[in-house]
């Protein structure tokens, strides 16, 4: 073909595959100002007033293609793998190739041609615009459609074997092509297109709109609009505003959220890495506890950096989202899946990975450090397991409700120290529950997800559990002359608990503050007994949080482009 001589096509499809009708074109079609040629590749039709596609039903294509691309690397793909990119997912109805061939060599070329040569004899409805075709690439099209300069039409039809069609076409009215010379570059010289002028007294659209051929294409023109006219209107009853039911939409969008977090590795490693770090950090600090006072302390400090994932997560939730929801913002014109679907998909891809999380944090706290030891034996140690499990599913619904809040993520991470901050200062640990004033503790310490999680572990764990003091642990004493410690002191510990390490003494009485762990944490306003009560109410927090994110998801959209 001539330089600078674009190739489009607004029509049908190519490639010698015979059908039973011809596909319709009107001289009104809209083009490039310069003159263009169109092939395609397949049956399809387009024009101004009507527009069909028709092939033969897709045959099963037993060849695989994988094409890894890089979202972080702006660089541009090489001139030969560009063009096998758009051919790896197969569309339905039709494939749209813009010069495929374009900086291929002549052996490239002709590779790609083949291939679209083969998913057309599948089924595949291919419109192709090419650039400079070589004879054989040329003759690889069924049908062609060209149009000069302002968009009108030239010439709408079948190219045939060696160009037999579309050269009687051109003789017929007085354009005669030589058999030495590509069929593609004459016709573009015939019609004025190149650097000399145009074959023939009469413009060749005036030459298009007087030709049988003109008149047979709007006949299957009116065919269509006929046809299409005397089709029933479906019901309103019938329609709905997405073509599938809501679960098949859960259940698609879900599987290929699955997917896309499946092939980004890193999202997931650094997860598992995060987890791990932070529960070997805490086992190794406190390997091995035993039962003294100070242990017991230890084992509630354990438990306290369980609260430190959600905003772990959170950190790494919210970019995703985010992004996942400008992906869905672009797809929600086409009505394919709900903003609800989206919400819930986005939730369902990430519990997979929150579990195999939960159950590595569990497994290096739980045994260096040596939990279990309480009344509740191993059967706690599980139930802390299923705390730490909807520990990681409130960070990750609470991150995707302010990502669903948020409406980029600058203003998203900014919300996040605050929220760890509030919630990890008012839970009963950092200040005790007996400290807190009055208005804080009132509302905030019991609307608090983390006050629920810390109760249910620490109360699993120091339930039963006996406490025995270090010798730099025991308060030291003296009774009055003539009493023992037991005597003396057996009052005051049946009231605020402990026990006296040597009751028959009569000097140096030692008293340990506690003498199980249950007197532990009752002063902090926890109950052994309402350990399950607190674990559903962090559930009912995650719930809440999917709640709001779905809401944020069908009204908060930030679409403002």
């Amino acid at each position: 073909m001539l330089a600078d001589r674009s190739i489009d096509y607004n029509g049908p499809k190519c490639l010698k595959v015979p059908t039973s009708s011809k596909n319709p074109c009107s001289n009104s079609a809209k083009a490039s100002s310069s003159t263009n040629t169109n092939t395609s590749t397949k049956t399809a039709a387009t024009s101004s007033s009507a527009s069909t596609a028709a092939g033969p039903s897709r045959a099963k294509v037993t060849a695989k293609a994988t094409i890894v691309l890089d979202s972080d690397n702006d660089a541009p793909l090489a001139p030969k793998p560009r063009p096998r990119q758009h051919l790896v997912n197969k569309p339905e109805l039709l494939l749209f190739l813009d010069e495929p061939t374009s900086g291929l060599d002549a052996q490239s070329a002709w590779n790609l041609i083949r291939f679209l040569r083969k998913l057309a004899d599948q089924g595949q409805a291919i419109l192709c615009t090419i650039h400079q075709p070589s004879s054989l690439l040329f003759e690889s099209f069924d049908r062609l459609l060209m149009l000069e300069r302002g968009g009108e039409t030239v010439y709408f039809g079948e190219i045939g074997e060696d160009s037999r069609v579309l050269r009687g076409y051109f003789a017929r009215n007085g354009a005669v092509c030589p058999s030495n010379v590509n069929p593609a570059e004459y016709m573009l010289e015939a019609i004025g297109a190149g650097v000399t002028p145009r074959v023939g007294p009469k413009d060749w659209k005036d030459v298009w709109l007087e030709s049988p051929e003109y008149r047979r294409v709007r006949e299957e023109i009116d065919n269509i609009k006929a046809t299409g006219l005397a089709r029933p209107e479906p019901s309103k009853a019938s329609t709905s505003t997405y073509a599938t039911s809501f679960f098949t939409q859960l259940r698609l969008v879900s599987a290929r959220n699955a997917v896309a977090l499946w092939r980004s590795p890193e999202y997931i490693f650094t997860r598992l890495f995060v987890c791990s770090c932070i529960s070997l950090f805490v086992s190794l600090s406190f390997l091995q506890l035993g039962n003294s006072v100070r242990d017991l302390q230890f084992r509630v400090f354990a438990i306290f950096w369980v609260i430190v994932l959600p905003a772990m997560v959170m950190s790494q939730i919210e970019p995703l989202f985010i992004y996942n929801r400008r992906t869905f913002i672009r797809e929600s014109s086409s009505r394919i899946y709900s903003p609800y679907v989206f919400a819930i998909g986005q939730v369902l891809g990430e519990i997979p990975y929150s579990i195999l999380c939960g159950l590595l944090y569990w497994v290096l706290m739980v045994f260096p450090i040596g939990f279990g030891d309480g009344a509740a034996g191993t059967n706690g140690t599980g139930f802390q397991l299923l705390i730490i499990l909807f520990m990681l599913l409130f960070g990750v619904t609470l991150g995707q409700m302010v990502g669903a809040l948020s409406p980029s993520v600058q203003i998203a991470v900014l919300f996040n120290p605050f929220i760890g901050l509030v919630l990890s200062t008012f839970c009963g640990v950092t200040i005790p529950y007996p400290s807190l004033m009055g208005f804080w503790r009132s509302w905030l310490y019991e609307l608090n997800p983390y006050t629920r999680t810390l109760a249910a572990m620490v109360s699993t764990e120091l339930h039963g559990l006996v406490i025995r003091c270090r010798d730099d642990e025991f308060v030291r004493f003296d009774p009055p002359a003539g009493q023992t410690c037991g005597e003396w002191a057996s009052e005051f510990v049946g009231v605020v608990g402990g026990y006296i390490e040597n009751i028959n003494a009569t000097v140096a009485c030692q008293y340990c503050q506690f003498s199980v762990g249950d007197e532990f944490y009752t002063p902090l306003n926890i109950e052994f007994g309402n350990r399950w009560r607190d674990a559903f109410i962090l559930f009912a927090f995650f719930v809440f949080n999917l709640i709001v994110t779905i809401i944020a998801s069908r009204f908060l959209r930030y679409a403002w482009r």
